[in-house]
């Protein structure tokens, strides 16, 4: 009852701001309360300390006695064990039961119901209704005055999927929690800009009228991260996605079409799945993309409840007819129009693909996102501002509990994770199950949701938004001293023979320096990885268990190390930065020698990941399965590959990126004797493994 007073307000009044497990909580007493009435053989008697003790006395003493005599003394024992409480002790419990039920319904309804709830300072706008209305409205005629007012451009190059009110549910969570509107941006060259500058890139349009309006109306600053990356597909980023786009991002985004094909909405499929295991937020998402196949499918996983906001826009040459409009006089154009056949960044700079839209097109995509936020900007206004909008509060204390407590709620056992059904892409990658299950999820014995994986993630790819879980972290031995200078200086054949060193492709390295000659023109991005030879000699790494242990109790182990693997891990995903290569070159499923728990791995069972992760009609990742007979290490027991050296106190306690988790995999990887650098030495771009 008391517990349930409280809950009650702090759903009404936020200055009453209790913990929110006391939810949790509430479900537990519940069911200890109920395990107590129907199974009182467990109840804890006054006596029971004396009990146990002459329990203990008893059982020495048995065991010295013959054994026809320990079988009676065991059964007259079991009949006192098994003799049942009075029938007075039940009525109390029952009694108790009903009268607390009673008192919480009164209560509810005498004080609960009828006082009214107080107006939490959140609520407040920092202008009027009116005013806030005007200021959107404005943004909202300067598109017409920059585009003209033909609305085939919003009709044709705007989709919006679920209702706008989760949107702005999103934003009142942000000032009700007093911090920053977070939008994150993933996708390849477009997103990044290329050709422009990074700031001209559409993101940063969006943030450039969307942030004033934030922070005059709601006082809520916006956080615009443009986590792109040039040439990559979906995955390997998709595995990563708390790396580069943070824990929980309000809106996320998807621009990968051009490696994805027309018809094929599998891989987006995939991603989105991904994005809401991963992001305990499940942000919106937006999509760069006019393909009508995933489109539909963005569609139907709002309809079907996965989703539960979305937005879609086209390129803007997908919408403006370019060649009529760069082709006649200029100043007769609207202003938004005009100049559209000229990049941003000066005249020599790289990124002037004909696939790369231009300055003015950035800023037409950009436009067409401000339209759609103008309209969730309204229904913002109009939730805070509704006397008679009594759920507002509880609502977003819902999405807290969701965003931070998701797998501990009772009756929600697939955390964050929407309740999956199989896939509805017509043709899915041509993978082992495994695989498959990985990208999709898999049903768990009769439950027909599909349940998604845990992952964890290391890759030293830019941008990032943590510097922790990069793959040096979780390198034990096999990398030379001189491995991590810098980026930018050429790596020698002499630091290769000391050691597996983090470089970057030529092309990468030279691209990079023809951008720096322009100034560095703001970009952010690079495929820094980790590279060996045969030369290099043996990596060994220790891969951390990373769920909680709270999670995986019901294992039952002692996480002592030692354990079989198979108990913790599930399969280990290696990928290669996606760049040109050689056909020569060292191939993941060819060229390893791969050891995990101490067990070697044959190349037959080393499976390239089809669909997921392709670059340039190259797969770029592999599946390694985790040997049975595997055995997990403690984090004080890693050794260097050759089990000479302990590590230092300092080593093992950064191992694995400041992991909590003691228990780990180790896995050793030696290159083949033919694998050399003018050919194209081993890539290692990101290292990901399941766990359960």
């Amino acid at each position: 009852f008391i517990v349930h007073v409280i809950l009650r307000h702090s759903l009404i009044d936020p200055s009453i701001h209790p913990p929110i497990h006391l939810r949790s909580l509430l479900h537990r007493l519940i069911h200890l309360s109920i395990q107590t009435i129907f199974n009182p053989t467990n109840m804890i008697r006054p006596n029971a300390v004396a009990h146990q003790q002459q329990q203990q006395q008893q059982t020495k003493s048995i065991t010295t006695q013959p054994k026809q005599q320990r079988k009676t003394t065991n059964f007259k024992k079991q009949q006192q064990q098994q003799k049942p409480l009075p029938f007075s002790f039940f009525a109390i419990i029952a009694g108790f039961v009903i009268l607390s039920m009673g008192i919480m319904s009164v209560y509810t309804v005498l004080f609960l119901t009828t006082s009214p709830p107080k107006d939490p300072s959140f609520r407040k706008l920092l202008v009027s209704k009116e005013k806030a209305i005007q200021s959107i409205q404005n943004i909202r005629n300067e598109f017409h005055v920059r585009y003209g007012t033909n609305t085939k451009y919003l009709q044709d190059g705007l989709r919006s999927y679920g209702d706008i009110t989760k949107t702005a549910y999103r934003i009142l969570l942000a000032k009700y929690e007093q911090r920053a509107f977070q939008m994150s941006f993933s996708g390849y060259s477009i997103t990044v800009g290329r050709g422009n500058y990074f700031h001209q890139s559409f993101p940063f349009i969006l943030q450039g009228t969307l942030q004033p309006l934030l922070e005059s109306i709601f006082d809520v600053p916006l956080n615009v991260h443009n986590g792109a990356i040039g040439g990559i597909p979906s995955f390997p980023y998709g595995f990563c996605m708390e790396h580069f786009m943070y824990a929980a991002p309000d809106v996320i985004s998807w621009d990968y079409s051009m490696n994805e094909g027309n018809g094929d909405s599998s891989i987006l499929e995939a991603w989105i799945r991904q994005s809401t295991k991963q992001l305990a937020s499940k942000p919106m998402i937006i999509m760069l993309d006019k393909n009508p196949v995933r489109n539909k499918l963005l569609e139907d996983y709002v309809k079907l409840g996965y989703l539960q906001d979305a937005v879609s826009i086209s390129k803007g040459s997908d919408v403006v007819d370019i060649a009529s409009i760069t082709s006649g006089e200029q100043s007769n154009l609207p202003p938004g129009l005009q100049h559209w056949d000229e990049f941003g960044a000066p005249a020599g700079c790289p990124g002037r693909g004909s696939w790369h839209p231009k300055k003015m097109e950035h800023e037409f995509m950009g436009w067409l996102l401000i339209m759609h936020f103008m309209d969730v900007l309204q229904r913002a206004v109009e939730l805070v501002d509704d006397p008679n909008n009594t759920e507002l509060l509880h609502e977003l204390e819902q999405m807290i509990l969701e965003r931070d407590h998701g797998p501990n709620l009772a009756g929600n056992p697939n955390g964050h994770q929407p309740p999956y059904a199989k896939p509805i892409s017509t043709k899915l990658p041509d993978n082992d199950g495994s695989v498959t299950d990985l990208l999709y999820g898999h049903k768990a014995d009769d439950n027909p949701v599909y349940q998604m994986k845990d992952l964890s993630c290391r890759t030293s790819f830019l941008p990032a938004t943590d510097s922790d879980k990069v793959i040096p972290s979780i390198v034990v031995s096999g990398m030379g001293e001189q491995g991590t200078a810098d980026i930018m200086i050429d790596r020698t054949d002499e630091m290769y023979q000391e050691g597996w060193v983090l470089d970057v492709s030529k092309l990468e390295r030279d691209t990079k320096r023809k951008v720096e000659r322009c100034g560095g023109l703001g970009y952010i991005d690079m495929k820094i990885a980790l590279y060996g030879t045969a030369d290099s000699g043996p990596l060994r790494l220790w891969l951390p268990f990373e769920k909680s242990h709270e999670a995986h109790e019901e294992h039952d182990h002692d996480n002592d190390g030692g354990e079989e693997a198979a108990h913790y891990f599930d399969d280990l995903i290696l990928c290669e930065a996606n760049e040109k290569r050689k056909d020569n070159a060292c191939k993941l499923d060819r060229d390893l020698q791969i050891k995990i728990g101490g067990i070697e791995i044959s190349n037959d069972a080393i499976q390239p990941i089809q669909g997921a992760g392709e670059y340039l009609k190259r797969t770029t990742c592999v599946n390694v399965p985790i040997p049975t007979l595997a055995k997990t290490t403690h984090r004080n027991d890693v050794t260097t590959f050759d089990q000479k050296s302990a590590l230092t106190a300092e080593k093992r306690r950064m191992l694995g990126g400041n992991a909590k988790s003691s228990i780990g995999l180790t896995v050793d990887i030696v290159p083949a004797s033919t694998v050399k650098r003018e050919t194209g030495a081993c890539c290692l771009s990101h290292i990901v493994w399941e766990q359960h």
